[in-house]
């Protein structure tokens, strides 16, 4: 008797998104030091730092994010979602205590922003209101391709309504437009648009002033 068991068909490789990589963890204070300086940037002197945190939403919402992030690596239980349930309830901003945002974040507007539990941002980002990162929803909709959260690079600049959904990566110095739908990595030093977003022009590399390295130079350094 001969055995008619066939070997099992080889299965379709998935394509997989890029290994996460964690961020560094800088503390409350100064996480929230670099927050107020990236806000006050031009103007950063004590009375406009007081200003700005004790008035500026978007530095607020932060705030309340890092104290619950902080206290979720303390493995402290339910303070970090009643501090993210105050941040929903006062400023429309959804952070999960999961999510890794590096020092030196700025929130324009500070309305409709939502940032997904495996998100990391480096630092140094500007992001305007209605922006969201986070998964594609595979789960709901039946997709066997592995979903995941998005890794932002340093110094990227997010326009009003701009949604990046993924595993894929935004690379440092790059901006995306408003209402830019991001489904696929972004190189550095690029401008990202339109639905779904596409590369449309480069960006000379700044330095931690704003202005332009690696030969560009501004019209006043003309």
């Amino acid at each position: 008797m001969t055995d008619t068991a066939q070997p099992p068909s080889p299965t379709k490789e998935i394509p997989q998104g890029p290994p996460p990589r964690d961020i560094p963890y800088p503390g409350l204070l100064r996480a929230a030091s670099a927050d107020l300086t990236l806000l006050c940037r031009g103007n950063n002197s004590f009375p406009r730092r007081v200003i700005a945190f004790f008035t500026n939403r978007g530095f607020q919402a932060l705030f309340l994010y890092r104290l619950a992030r902080s206290l979720t690596r303390m493995h402290i239980p339910l303070l970090p979602l009643i501090f993210s349930r105050i941040a929903q309830t006062l400023y429309a901003v959804d952070i999960s205590p999961l999510a890794q945002l590096g020092p030196g974040i700025a929130l324009v507007h500070c309305f409709g922003i939502v940032v997904g539990s495996a998100t990391r941002i480096e630092g140094d980002c500007v992001i305007f209101h209605g922006v969201t990162f986070g998964d594609r929803g595979s789960e709901w909709v039946g997709d066997t391709i592995p979903d995941g959260h998005p890794y932002i690079e340093k110094s990227c600049m997010f326009g009003a309504g701009a949604k990046v959904l993924g595993p894929i990566t935004v690379g440092k110095n790059s901006v995306i437009g408003a209402n830019a739908v991001v489904i696929k990595p972004v190189p550095p030093n690029s401008v990202a648009a339109g639905m779904p977003a596409k590369v449309i022009s480069q960006r000379p590399e700044m330095d931690q002033n704003l202005r332009p390295i690696h030969g560009h130079r501004t019209k006043l350094e003309k």
